[in-house]
Parts: C-alpha cells; sequence; structure tokens
C-alpha cells in the first residue's frame, strides 16, 4: 500500500484519481468511496486547531494550504483525511475511510467542537445547484421533517414528515414533480452526472445539503474539486454578505436580519424548539423582555461563543449579530427553520431580501 502522508498535494492527487479509477481496487481499504466535506473553521489556523486534540496529529506537507490530519482511535487504528485551507474559514476535507467509522470522527471533531462548523446550504442555493448542473440523469432527494407543530394543530396536517429519492429520466419531469406535489420541498442531496463529448462518465457524485460529497463512480478527481471548490466559493460569498450587515456601534453601521415566515407560529413554541434541539440549532437562549406581540432574547452561539439578540414574532424573526460574531449562525437558523418549519421562509436585511441564489 502506498504511503498515506503526502509531501505535496499532487502526489495526492494522482493517488486519489487512482483509488477513482479502481486502480487499487485489490486492497481492502480502497474499497471505500472517495468522500468530501465543507468545513467552516473560526480558528487562525489548522495547527491551533489540532493542538486541542490529542487524538489528532496535524501533519504539514510541503505546500502552505495542505495538510495531512492523523487521527487515532482507542482501538488503535489510525484514519487519515486530507485538509485543503486554501480558504483559510472554509477547509476542504477528503477521505478513504469506512463512512460508517468516519463519519461520526469528522462529525464529532470538525463540525461540532468548539469553533468548528459544518455549513448550512438553504433551499435557494440548492436550487440553484439543481437548475444549473442538472443532467438528464440527475437524481435528487427530498425531505421534510417538521417540529415546531404538536399533534391536533391544524397546521400539522398539512405537514407531512417525509423523505423521497428520485431519478427522473428528465430535468422537466422532476420540476412539474416539485409544482404539484402540493408538500414542503426540501432539497436534501443532490446527484450529479459530469460526462465528456462521447457520454462517458467523467464524475457521479451526490452532494448534501450539510456540505458532505460522496463519489459513486468516475475518472477524472480534478472535475469533483472544481464541484466542491465551486460550491465552497459560492458559499463563503454568501457569508461575507451576511457579515457585511453586522452591527459595529463604533462605527455606527449593521443592520438588523429579518427571518420571514410563511406560517404563524407561537413565538414560545419557537422558543421551546430551540431549545429542546440545540444539537441541530447550536444555540442558548436567555428570555429578556416579554411582550404582547414578540419576545425578546440574549443569544449565545455554541459554536463561537459569540453572543447576539433574537427577537420572535408570529411570522417573524429579527437577529442582531454584533461585529465579531459569526455570519454562520444566520444560515445555521435560517435553513435549519427551512428543513424543520417551512422551505419558503425569506431572509432579509434593512427591508431588502438577501439574494441567496445568485
Amino acid at each position: 500500500m502506498m504511503d498515506k502522508i503526502f509531501e505535496y498535494k499532487s502526489d495526492w492527487y494522482q493517488y486519489f484519481e487512482s483509488v477513482l479509477k479502481n486502480e487499487y481496487s485489490d486492497e481492502e481499504r480502497i474499497q471505500n468511496q472517495i468522500k468530501g466535506n465543507i468545513i467552516e473553521s473560526n480558528f487562525d489556523s489548522i495547527e491551533e486547531f489540532g493542538n486541542r486534540y490529542d487524538k489528532i496529529t496535524i501533519i504539514p506537507s510541503k505546500e502552505e494550504n495542505f495538510f495531512n490530519v492523523l487521527i487515532k482511535s482507542p482501538n488503535n487504528e489510525d484514519y487519515f483525511i486530507y485538509a485543503d485551507t486554501t480558504n483559510h474559514r472554509f477547509w476542504i476535507l477528503h477521505n478513504i475511510e469506512s463512512q460508517k467509522i468516519i463519519k461520526s470522527k469528522i462529525e464529532d471533531l470538525f463540525w461540532n467542537s468548539y469553533l468548528q462548523d459544518r455549513i448550512y446550504l438553504t433551499n435557494q442555493m440548492l436550487t440553484k445547484y439543481w437548475k444549473i448542473y442538472s443532467s438528464d440523469s440527475m437524481g435528487v432527494s427530498i425531505k421534510f421533517k417538521q417540529l415546531f407543530f404538536d399533534e391536533g394543530d391544524p397546521i400539522k396536517e398539512k405537514l407531512l414528515n417525509y423523505t423521497m429519492r428520485l431519478w427522473p429520466k428528465q430535468a422537466n419531469s422532476m420540476q412539474y414533480f416539485i409544482d404539484n406535489i402540493n408538500l414542503p420541498i426540501n432539497f436534501n442531496s443532490l446527484n450529479y452526472v459530469f460526462e465528456d463529448i462521447d457520454k462517458e462518465i467523467i464524475i457521479k457524485e451526490d452532494f448534501y445539503r450539510n456540505g458532505r460529497f460522496t463519489i459513486n463512480k468516475g475518472y477524472d478527481f480534478h472535475k469533483h474539486l472544481d464541484f466542491i471548490e465551486l460550491i465552497r466559493d459560492d458559499y463563503n460569498s454568501k457569508i461575507e454578505l451576511i457579515e457585511n450587515y453586522r452591527t459595529d456601534w463604533r462605527e455606527l453601521k449593521g443592520q438588523l436580519y429579518r427571518i420571514q415566515l410563511k406560517t404563524a407560529i407561537d413565538p414560545q413554541k419557537i422558543y421551546k424548539i430551540l431549545m429542546k434541539n440545540r444539537k441541530i440549532f447550536k444555540i442558548i437562549i436567555f428570555e429578556q423582555v416579554r411582550e404582547k406581540d414578540f419576545i425578546l432574547y440574549n443569544c449565545i452561539d455554541e459554536h463561537t461563543g459569540g453572543r447576539f439578540t433574537l427577537q420572535i414574532f408570529m411570522d417573524k424573526l429579527f437577529i442582531n449579530l454584533n461585529s465579531d460574531s459569526c455570519g454562520n449562525i444566520i444560515l445555521r437558523l435560517f435553513s435549519n427553520l427551512q428543513t424543520h418549519l417551512d422551505p419558503n421562509i425569506e431572509l432579509e436585511v434593512d427591508n431588502e431580501n438577501i439574494n441567496l441564489a445568485n
């Protein structure tokens, strides 16, 4: 077996492309698919992140932004992840370990640890990716799991929990289905088939709402890298747009973020759901002011420890982010409200809709 530690990104690239082409199919561990993740980090460097955990060893390559990440487990097994930190805030991770094993390690260490988070794609973003990069053989999975209504609530009958995986032969048939299903539509994953001029599959991969990628087959690893970098850069631009409106009292600038709901809901119920599902929303909430038509909360973002205020009405939420707060809290809250309350909610600032589909 080739060494798992790479001094140059080009050597890593050639190895992964060989894995993609099944040139190492006789080796047991290479039976696993190539997987990628886009991670949001607020550490100054990946070395600083690695220093927090005894089980992680960061092994630099001879290139500035490419790292071998060794994860040790209690059973003395070593697992390798390869990190591209070209964008110092949004890292791209790849591995060929068993998904059953590596999934929980990525979630625990890279998604849910201090200053680390995943990305939260919105319906607007996924709809854009579906329409721009669709092909006749592309499949999708759609999902809805409502958290906000109890048995007996009139609205609950209209919000059926479901998961579907669809493989339309033509893209327009998928659009017809979405237009007529009469259910809340949340894209959970998209399946892409990139083909060459001879209709041979360059890359076939699944792309998930949480920023995870799984390559199913193909021969050109570079096509996948182009794709995952495109998604990373697009998400980064959305976060930069959102953070431009954070409040800076010294500079006397900033605006409130507004999440406009399409379904009226008791503000107290939203509070209870956010607190009950802290693992999803990563927010700690303290009530500050209660009025007839709204409740104002002081909040802590468990991702960074940043503070913000949340004002909840029956049909809208207002968020005020400090200048040092992480903008990912906005998309985390917004995307999860789409997933669990209403896919059609909108994000606005200063009464202008933030276009998440550009």
